[in-house]
């Protein structure tokens, strides 16, 4: 909401069903549940930022910054080394670790890259608690492993392998099969509830 080109204009609870795919039924029942339900809405919407701030608040979520690293510099991990979905976001980028040494010091960053070896000693150094794990999958699980060792708390997966980490850790597990599958579930829903459209030349 806050990336929209004019963050300040009012928001409709259709155009949140646009961006994100939920009903709006259910996103107004949602939002009405909020604390800030009088400060956030207007004659034709929602205030964009206030609405996010009730959203954060909510859930718990702080302007405090969060000091996030990826591991594995791969094709997907390679691609966050310019991402500049961080910006504006309580979510700094800070390093990079890959076990290839070559790949660390060919690939360029606006934050260091590091040997893996070396993630419990910059990890707990840099106040790092959130990493992004796009290692291959035969290395997932010891990484999943070493990274919480080192103090992260929260990990966002990348490979297809499901963790298991200690019970402190969360895990996101991030899956382009698993969001195909329920975009074509919504589909499938969405085109089962609306009526069949006529042929254009049915009388």
């Amino acid at each position: 909401m806050e990336h929209r080109n004019d963050p300040e204009a009012p928001i409709s609870s259709a155009e949140i069903e646009y961006l994100t795919g939920w009903p709006s039924h259910t996103i107004r029942k949602d939002i009405s549940s909020l604390a800030a339900g009088a400060d956030i809405s207007t004659p034709t919407g929602y205030h964009p930022l206030r609405l996010a701030q009730a959203i954060r608040t909510a859930l718990g979520f702080t302007d405090e910054a969060q000091n996030c690293c990826v591991v594995g510099l791969g094709r997907i991990g390679s691609a966050f080394l310019d991402y500049s979905g961080f910006n504006g976001s309580p979510f700094t980028l800070c390093a990079g670790f890959d076990s290839n040494v070559n790949r660390v010091e060919i690939l360029k960053a606006d934050f260091p890259l590091y040997p893996s070896f070396k993630m419990k000693e910059i990890i707990p150094r840099l106040g790092i608690r959130y990493a992004i794990l796009s290692v291959p999958p035969d290395q997932a699980r010891q990484t999943a492993l070493r990274l919480a060792e080192c103090g992260i708390v929260g990990i966002v997966n990348f490979t297809p392998v499901m963790l298991s980490v200690p019970p402190h850790v969360e895990v996101e597990q991030v899956s382009a099969l698993d969001a195909l599958g329920s975009l074509a579930a919504r589909l499938a829903i969405r085109e089962r509830e609306e009526p069949a459209k006529p042929e254009p030349n049915a009388p």
